[in-house]
């Protein structure tokens, strides 16, 4: 009665809204009712009791990796799965070529040395983290992409500077740029097996069969295994120009066989607490092609074997505390042979053993909702033995603490950090190398100065060094025990415009940024009073100016019909600014430094229909020289490589099939990423892979 008198006296619009309003909440009570019985089906497959009360689970929300970008403070490149997959990539390298701002050096196709580096800083500057976690060489420095499969890789991104994630690692925030792989994470929908199994198969005998599987336990526990193997012999032609003759040769010792596997535990604690942990092995054995013009003969080969393991737990202990800690073991194992050593009386035959114990911890406050401060160390000691007369079996105990705080508005993001570095060497024969600290600070904003528009402004500043690697110190008659760390000092400035599909179903990206570099001390290898010993020497200063762009749009032209292009471009100017006075520097002074071409860019198009998808793939560099003295015998001339890939998937009961082809240097346009180290002409492959 009291209810019906209250309605009576309501005016009649305000009655029609009530009564709209309790029809739009019984919808939505409808609505969760089902939806939640739809979801208790579909992960346990069993029959709802509706005298019992049920608890949904936790519901995680992921910011997409283009949001990510487009809020970011430091410039963030991506390429998942998908793309991935699109533009054929078999190799970690393979994909870092389509990043802007990146100089890949690659010693003559798959079974040649590959190494990264950013903005023209060095491939000892770039780290390479594999599930958070570095992948680290103390004796040379850098990481060969070559030993990565991205067989079960889920994403990889670029990132400059160190980004806008505080909770991480210490080690992260120790280098200039950093290259994330990111594997792929169980997911299970309304099944507890997933498999993948790829085969592909190509030119020059490449063979690649790879198979992926995951186990869903129960509800807190996962499992994920990968096994892959890559055989090629490599014996693909080119054209040797010797003066006004052209010979047509076959490429030698380049062939690769290589093997990995992977084992990962994925375990949810409780809500907020879980844990994971990495077993990983890889083994090689390859040729090293020699450099075509000054020695036909090549016979020189590398074993690797490298194995490893990490942890990683988290605990988001409460909306304002969190912590991580994650843990490594990793050994690797090296043996180089050469039966005809160049001016020696005998073979070399040289092993080399690394072994590394890893521990970090970090820990995250958020005192407010917009603030947020991380306090991370990480302990970790290096060690290298080899069977060289009289070598001095280095071992290096490193300290990182990183202090970060991070700000975040609506419309305004900024972040600082101070990080600290302590060293101490030992050695078992002869004198070890002096211990470093020092204090490396960077900070970084991302602005967006229209409210309702997708528009960022971003500035960030870094100083950064990097410690002389063992071969530094300790290689032979070369090696420098009083060498300087080699220090980079970082700025850029950047804005990044995302238009989203609207009204038109056309989405657009566009982002550049601007960046100074330079890096002083650098460490060069120079002839002592005898010109057939050198050793290592802190002279070198580079500075480093640049404009990177890219572009992306999409857009979708009918049902099931969609077109999408991403472009980017590349303009650099590094510098040799060593000593304009002094001999022998003065003669490169304002010289570009060796293989950093002044113009470079990729680009992929994908057309995606019901019937056969395309993607068209270009990746360009302009010239650049092989010496650090930029006359015209060392020029080397820039190229453009075309590549094109087909494929379609088909829906078979509960499996996916995918067929696709791939046709890669489609013009045969021979060229060299490194002098005399012919890379492969036009070349085929075919792809199946089977998905349940």
């Amino acid at each position: 009665m009291r209810r019906n008198h209250i309605t009576a006296c309501l005016p009649k619009g305000l009655c029609h809204l009530r009564g709209r309003l309790c029809t739009f909440k019984r919808r939505m009570a409808l609505a969760a009712i089902l939806f939640s019985i739809g979801t208790a089906r579909m992960a346990g497959q069993e029959r709802l009791d509706t005298t019992k009360v049920y608890n949904l689970g936790e519901v995680v929300v992921e910011e997409n990796a283009r949001q990510k970008a487009l809020r970011s403070t430091m410039p963030i490149q991506t390429l998942d799965a998908e793309r991935l997959l699109r533009t054929g990539a078999v190799q970690l390298s393979d994909a870092a070529k389509m990043f802007s701002g990146v100089t890949v050096k690659d010693y003559g196709g798959i079974g040649g040395l590959k190494t990264i580096s950013i903005r023209s800083l060095g491939a000892a500057h770039t780290a390479v983290a594999y599930d958070g976690i570095p992948v680290t060489d103390a004796q040379t420095g850098q990481t060969d992409l070559g030993k990565l499969s991205i067989g079960n890789v889920e994403r990889v991104s670029l990132t400059g500077g160190q980004g806008d994630d505080i909770f991480q690692a210490a080690r992260l925030f120790a280098s200039a740029g950093v290259l994330h792989v990111q594997t792929r994470a169980p997911s299970f929908q309304g099944k507890d097996v997933n498999l993948t199994a790829s085969m592909k198969a190509g030119s020059f005998g490449f063979a690649n069969p790879n198979l992926h599987v995951e186990n869903r336990w129960n509800d807190r526990i996962a499992t994920s295994a990968t096994a892959d193997y890559t055989h090629i012999h490599g014996a693909y032609p080119y054209l040797l120009h010797n003066g006004n003759a052209t010979e047509r040769r076959h490429r030698r010792n380049s062939d690769v066989q290589s093997g990995r596997a992977e084992a990962n535990l994925y375990v949810r604690l409780s809500e907020g607490q879980e844990a994971s942990a990495k077993l990983y092995y890889y083994q090689s054995q390859r040729g090293l092609p020699t450099n075509i013009l000054y020695n036909d003969y090549a016979g020189q080969r590398l074993w690797d074997r490298n194995v490893f393991a990490q942890g990683r737990y988290e605990n988001r202990i409460s909306s304002r505390w969190s912590i991580l800690a994650q843990a490594k073991y990793n050994r690797a194992y090296n043996r180089y042979y050469d039966p005809s050593a160049l001016n020696m009386a005998r073979e070399e035959n040289n092993h080399y053993r690394q072994d590394e114990y890893y521990l970090s911890a970090t820990v995250l406050c958020r005192p407010t909702a917009h603030w947020s401060v991380s306090l991370a160390t990480d302990a970790f000691a290096d060690h290298l033995e080899a069977d060289l007369d009289g070598f001095a079996v280095p071992t290096r105990y490193t300290l990182l603490n990183a202090l970060a705080a991070k700000y975040v508005r609506p419309r305004f993001t900024a972040t600082a950090s101070l990080l600290s570095t302590l060293t101490h060497e030992t050695v078992r024969h002869g004198q070890a190398a002096p211990g470093r600290q020092r204090l490396s600070p960077a900070a970084s904003l991302s602005v967006q100065p229209f409210a309702g528009q997708n528009l960022r402004i971003r500035l960030f500043y870094k100083d950064i060094f990097r410690l002389p690697t063992f071969n530094d110190l300790y290689y032979g008659q070369t090696g420098t025990r009083t060498l300087r760390p080699e220090k980079a000092w970082q700025l850029d400035g950047g804005i990044t415009w995302d238009i989203p599909a609207g009204r038109l179903p056309l989405s657009l990206t566009l982002s550049a940024d601007a960046f100074y570099n330079r890096v002083t001390d650098k460490i060069v290898a120079m002839p002592g009073k005898n010109l057939f010993v050198w050793s290592m020497m802190n002279i070198g200063r580079v500075d480093i100016k640049g404009v990177e762009t890219s572009f992306q749009a999409g857009i979708d032209i009918a049902p099931r019909i969609a077109f999408s292009v991403a472009a980017n471009y590349t303009w650099q100017r590094a510098l040799d600014k060593t000593d304009r006075h002094a001999l022998p520097y003065r003669a490169t002074f304002n010289h570009q430094i060796p293989y950093t071409p002044r113009h470079s860019g990729s680009a992929a198009a994908t057309l995606e229909t019901l019937w056969v998808s395309a993607t068209y793939t270009l990746i360009a560099s302009g010239l650049r020289y092989c010496n650090q003295y930029n006359s015209s015998e060392y020029l080397m001339e820039g190229y453009a490589e075309h590549s094109l890939s087909l494929w379609r998937e088909f829906r078979i009961r509960a499996c996916r099939l995918r067929l696709q082809a791939e046709a890669l240097n489609v013009g045969n346009r021979q060229y060299e990423i490194v002098k005399n180290y012919p890379m492969p002409g036009r070349q085929f492959r075919a792809c199946v892979t089977l998905k349940y």
